[in-house]
């Protein structure tokens, strides 16, 4: 096998394996998405970055586009430096000090002793090679002509004499050394010295010979602590509290034709309007923020709508009305009026996330979209040119009443009502956000109220005009479809009304019904309503056959075999899903036709069956409907709205008693019958649905108050004493 084949057969099918696996594509598309979000983010964020040097000529204004409270650095580095300053040196006591003093007196005065003691050579010339070394060391400036004559004094000095100097040099060096001597201070303790010494009643030869004895003894008793200083130096600087300016949206901080200082460039770099380096944390940032949230929504459909995630097109969805408002966040967010900075700072409010809430309520869940209209507000906050803060949470308030008006339709109107109340939602929020801001004007105030207004009458704009192309574009059947599905003018209902007047009577209770419980039990209500209306549209094709519709003909069943009867009957589902799909109506109505009587038994004829055949050789499954099961809350409702209502009206005497007992008699025959397994309905589901259907249709059913004879009689006298104001009322 060559290289070619070995390619072709193994690397390339694998990579063609892979590439159409279904969680490849899914994973593409994450990334994607991804990328074009951090693209969006990061591309506004480069767009407010200047790249400004000191001592550049503006050429523009440069205004803040928010308020901000930043730190005057020039002015904080000036005080630390002053706090460094006065920051006093930090010594530690040095214990070998005096001993060490006290050991160079010792050893001057023993050295002299030892010269003078010597008797070979010339002791005269020793000494003064003596003192001028001695004075050499100590960087004294003092003449020969005394050194010759100190040395003359000691060659004629007694023992007695050099003693007494030395107790007294020792004594003025304890003395001075007894308080702390540092390096700057020695050259003071040494004049220090030389006083003491010149008050003693002594020669000025034997004076000076002990000042010289004293100054080469002493030295520092306290050592300088670089460590412990430069700590307390850094402490002293760390204690000054940062001088704070505050900037306020709209303030100039760099005027055009005036050179760039680095004081405002430290103000634009704390604005984050000036950027000197690369971006490296910001990237990575952007990064971290982008994945975190992006895995929170994906965990978000995984954990509570399973279904929307194994979804490729409704994820997409949820993709594409995330970026195109971030798109528009960030064209918003470029906008700048001139000379007008605080309205430019403003116009985040405009952006239109109440739109993206509704859509989404719209088309896939309520609950979906809450949980993205909080992620949407972060990033329009981010993504906004002044106000962050405000602008999120306006958008997120603006966006959560945009769901909770669309989350109850009952009429289109209600989708333009929805804008208006996003409007006012926005404007109250507005309002108590800049009165808690510190940069209250009347300009700013009513620039925000209006743009909160435009915000809330665009947002149901952009809505109403885009749901229309995404339900085509992505096959989904939002609550507007519904609505219009639900207009007696369609034609399968006009068709209803027309041939089959019965069953489009008992359609409209079924839905009347099953709408009233749906919410109870967390079912749809408008779509258990639309489902309803349409469940039985098959029986236009032989409406004689069905008993509502035999109103004054013979029943045709009489004449036919039950087997027969049975197959016209469920046929009616078949035909149904034939003529939904004839005039393209969606899918999720056509489970409702398709499953509403699920596989359950014909048991009229079924029991007429049983009574003809004499072989015993009769199929229970011949007399089922072909199903399937419900496989919905919603479905499951209308198949028990649709047998309760049929069943009830047959009762003698529809007392509430009888009402209830029937109605729970249905639904258990259905759970006994297995027709709810496939569906999520639970016990108490069933029980709070047998209690609304029993209170509905005893309120449908109830017996009219039969008058007593003598009222009918004063009731009639009146109304013929009054003209004939209500007089059929009466009879």
């Amino acid at each position: 096998m060559n290289i070619k084949n070995f390619l072709n057969k193994h690397v390339l099918t694998n990579i063609r394996h892979y590439w159409t696996r279904s969680n490849t594509k899914k994973i593409l598309s994450y990334l994607v998405i991804i990328g074009i979000i951090f693209l969006i983010l990061f591309s506004h964020y480069f767009s407010r970055q200047l790249m400004l040097r000191p001592d550049d000529v503006a050429t523009r204004n440069i205004a803040s586009r928010v308020n901000a409270v930043i730190v005057n650095e020039e002015k904080t580095e000036e005080l630390r430096q002053e706090a460094a300053a006065a920051v006093q040196k930090i010594y530690q006591e040095d214990q070998e000090a005096l001993p060490g003093a006290e050991q160079a007196v010792e050893d001057f005065f023993a050295e002299t002793g030892s010269i003078l003691n010597t008797e070979n050579g010339d002791a005269r010339q020793a000494l003064v090679d003596f003192l001028s070394q001695t004075i050499a060391e100590i960087n004294d400036a003092r003449s020969g002509a005394d050194i010759q004559t100190w040395a003359t004094y000691l060659a004629n000095a007694t023992s007695g004499d050099l003693n007494l100097m030395r107790g007294m040099a020792l004594d003025v060096v304890r003395d001075i050394m007894d308080k702390p001597i540092t390096q700057d201070t020695l050259a003071a303790d040494y004049a220090e010295a030389e006083n003491i010494i010149d008050s003693y009643p002594y020669a000025q030869e034997a004076r000076e010979i002990m000042a010289l004895a004293v100054i080469q003894a002493l030295r520092p008793n306290m050592v300088f602590n670089p460590i412990a200083t430069e700590r307390a130096v850094q402490e002293a600087r760390n204690a000054v509290e940062p001088v704070q300016i505050t900037i306020k949206a709209g303030e100039i901080i760099v005027r055009e034709g005036v050179r760039i200082t680095s004081q405002q460039i430290s103000i634009l770099e704390q604005l984050g309007m000036q950027r000197t380096q690369g971006y490296p944390l910001p990237v990575l940032g952007g990064i971290i923020f982008v994945l975190i949230s992006c895995w929170l929504a994906v965990e978000f459909l995984k954990r509570h709508h399973q279904e929307i995630y194994n979804d490729h097109m409704q994820m997409l969805l949820i993709g594409l009305i995330f970026v195109i408002i971030l798109l528009i966040s960030r064209f918003l967010s470029m906008i700048e009026i001139a000379n007008l900075p605080e309205v430019s700072a403003l116009i985040g409010y405009l952006t239109p996330v109440a739109a993206a809430s509704m859509l989404l309520a719209i088309l896939l869940d309520n609950r979906l979209a809450y949980f993205f209209t909080s992620i949407i507000a972060l990033y329009v906050g981010l993504l906004s040119s002044g106000n962050t803060l405000f602008v999120a949470i306006t958008a997120f308030i603006g966006g959560t009443v945009g769901v909770y008006m669309v989350s109850r339709l009952s009429q289109t109107s209600d989708l333009a009502r929805a804008g208006v109340y996003v409007a006012l939602a926005n404007i109250i929020c507005i309002i108590s956000l800049t009165l808690m801001g510190d940069n209250i004007t009347p300009a700013i105030l009513a620039t925000g109220i209006l743009l909160g207004a435009i915000n809330g009458i665009l947002s149901a704009v952009l809505m109403i005009g885009a749901l229309p192309y995404l339900e085509s574009a992505f096959s989904l059947t939002s609550m507007v479809k519904l609505l219009e599905l639900s207009n007696p003018n369609q034609p399968l209902l006009k068709q209803l009304l027309l041939n089959t007047p019965g069953t489009y009577h008992h359609s409209l209770m079924v839905g009347n019904l099953a709408e009233t419980t749906a919410e109870s039990v967390g079912a749809n209500p408008l779509l258990v309503r639309v489902g309803a209306y349409y469940h039985d549209i098959g029986k236009i094709k032989r409406p004689e056959y069905f008993v509502e519709n035999q109103i004054s003909c013979a029943n045709p069943h009489e004449k036919i075999a039950p087997a027969l009867s049975s197959l016209i009957i469920t046929s009616h589902v078949k035909e149904g899903v034939e003529m939904a799909r004839e005039a393209k109506l969606p899918q999720i109505i056509i489970d409702f036709i398709e499953q509403h009587h699920g596989t359950s038994l014909t048991k009229y004829f079924y029991q007429r069956a049983l009574e003809e055949d004499r072989e015993n050789n009769l199929n229970a499954e011949a007399f089922r409907y072909e199903g399937p099961k419900p496989q919905n809350k919603d479905v499951a409702l209308v198949m028990l709205a649709d047998s309760v209502e049929a069943a009830v009206k047959s009762l003698t005497e529809p007392t509430p008693e009888n009402i209830s007992e029937m109605v729970r008699r249905i639904i258990w025959e259905k759970m006994e019958d297995k027709q709810l397994e496939d569906c999520d309905l639970t016990f108490k589901d069933l029980n709070i649905i047998a209690k609304s259907f029993s209170k509905v249709l005893a309120g449908m059913y109830h017996k009219r108050i039969e008058y007593p004879e003598f009222i009918i009689k004063e009731m009639e006298k009146r109304s013929g004493d009054h003209g004939d104001i209500d007089h059929q009322s009466a009879k």
